[in-house]
């Protein structure tokens, strides 16, 4: 099944350019990244129409009880977001909390369907922009083409290590060699197995997001015109400290 690659150069070049808790059977369909290497095979999509991951951006909301609360952000789908509409507000005076801040911003996330090595299932497989972009980078690269591909493709090699108390990607890359994801009866039993990845990318009711928000700071202001700037110097300032929480 062929990956439209001019579509992953075009997805490559907008990111180079600048710029929840479940049950446990849900929780045990997600690969679960070691410190260390995880051997993955990315899977194509099932449909030659569909991408082969899905993207979303998730704001992590605090609660009284120290749990945290995984909420769509609407900005990504055109919409406008009372969370992100908060995160904005919290950087200006009378209302600035840096940390409040930092800790709500959305942060990208990318859902695909990948088989690990290691047990032989089908997994999801969720990460954040770092990792992304490298998967990214690989397929734009001739020397790695699709990587998904079922017949030709690579295997993606993801190695963590933790500094203090950050994950860094900075050595995973696919195999060099291609080779068959596996037989075509093991192939075939694989992509009868795909997760629905898509149907992850869902929003929250709206007035239930923004009482959320509203409940977080009551005199902030979550809801703005469309034509909202939002951009600030402590939003730019703040995007390095973010990619360590992306990934």
């Amino acid at each position: 099944m062929a990956i439209d690659l001019d579509k992953i150069r075009e997805m490559h070049e907008k990111l180079s350019s600048p710029g929840t808790g479940g049950s446990s059977d849900f929780t045990n369909n997600f690969v679960q990244l070691q410190e260390g290497t995880t051997v993955l095979r990315i899977l194509p999509p099932k449909e030659e129409d569909q991408d082969f991951y899905a993207m979303t951006k998730i704001h992590r909301i605090p609660n009284a009880e120290g749990n945290i609360k995984n909420v769509h952000c609407r900005q990504v789908h055109g919409e406008q977001c009372p969370l992100c509409n908060l995160y904005y507000s919290l950087w200006k005076e009378p209302t600035k909390d840096e940390t409040l801040a930092r800790q709500i911003k959305g942060r990208d996330r990318y859902y695909l369907n990948a088989l690990e090595r290691e047990t032989g299932d089908v997994k999801i497989l969720s990460i954040g922009i770092i990792l992304f972009k490298k998967i990214i980078a690989a397929m734009c690269d001739p020397d790695y083409g699709d990587i998904t591909d079922l017949k030709d493709g690579h295997d993606f090699k993801i190695i963590k290590v933790m500094e203090g108390q950050w994950p860094k990607y900075d050595q995973s890359a696919p195999r060099p060699k291609p080779s068959e994801a596996g037989s075509g009866q093991e192939t075939a039993a694989w992509m009868e197995t795909l997760h629905d990845i898509y149907s992850l990318v869902k929003l929250e009711d709206y007035e239930e997001v923004k009482q959320l928000a509203e409940q977080l700071n009551p005199f902030a202001t979550v809801e703005r015109s469309a034509d909202d700037n939002h951009r600030t110097s402590e939003d730019a300032s703040d995007d390095d400290y973010m990619k360590r929480l992306q990934s």
